[in-house]
């Protein structure tokens, strides 16, 4: 199955590596309003979200939306080989952190006041490399999200954001491998029978 995964992964990242600022910009502003048409982004209190790498869809919409609305914001970055949230606002400062991926800079004595731990997220907006109609996800293979989602509450909603063309009509899955809520695009957003939750 790693095999299959890693020549999908290299496809993906081949289209998505294509695009331009321009096609990339347009595409995520389309993406970034279906998310905000979603009742559950909408009505959300706690907000994950990531900073975009490698030409993924942009979320500073979602960013801009969610604080406008009063709920809070975190991004996530890498410390000793786990992911965790830190919560963001305007004054915050970005880092390259682990493989380039810009993170919130926090000073170290501010690094546990800032964390915002799994259960009290009520959306995670989830980048990927391609996603299929049933939920499953592929990512860069290394198991961050799926292990942070793990740890999440049942009712967090878990969005999945990509370009129409990051669509797989059926992803390989592993036991590991933690299911969306809804997977939006540029063109088209559904729920997800994968997840249970649907």
């Amino acid at each position: 199955m790693g095999g299959v995964k890693t020549a999908l992964r290299q496809s993906y990242l081949r289209q998505r590596k294509q695009l331009n600022a321009e096609q990339a910009c347009a595409l995520s502003q389309k993406a970034q309003q279906r998310v905000i048409a979603l009742p559950a982004f909408r009505a959300a209190r706690t907000v994950g979200l990531y900073a975009p790498f490698g030409n993924e869809v942009d979320t500073e919409l979602l960013c801009d939306f969610a604080q406008g609305a009063g709920a809070a914001v975190a991004y996530p970055r890498i410390t000793h080989g786990t992911m965790e949230f830190v919560r963001f606002d305007n004054e915050c400062a970005w880092r390259p952190g682990t493989f380039g991926i810009l993170e919130p800079s926090i000073e170290p004595q501010l690094a546990h006041s800032c964390q915002v731990t799994a259960d009290v997220f009520d959306v995670i907006v989830v980048p990927g490399v391609a996603f299929d109609f049933t939920g499953n996800r592929l990512g860069y293979g290394k198991g961050f999200y799926d292990r942070f989602l793990a740890q999440c509450a049942p009712q967090c909603v878990f969005i999945g954001l990509a370009y129409d063309f990051q669509l797989e009509h059926k992803l390989p899955r592993e036991a590991h491998d933690i299911a969306l809520d809804y997977v939006i695009t540029d063109v088209k957003s559904f729920a997800c029978p994968a997840s249970g939750r649907a």
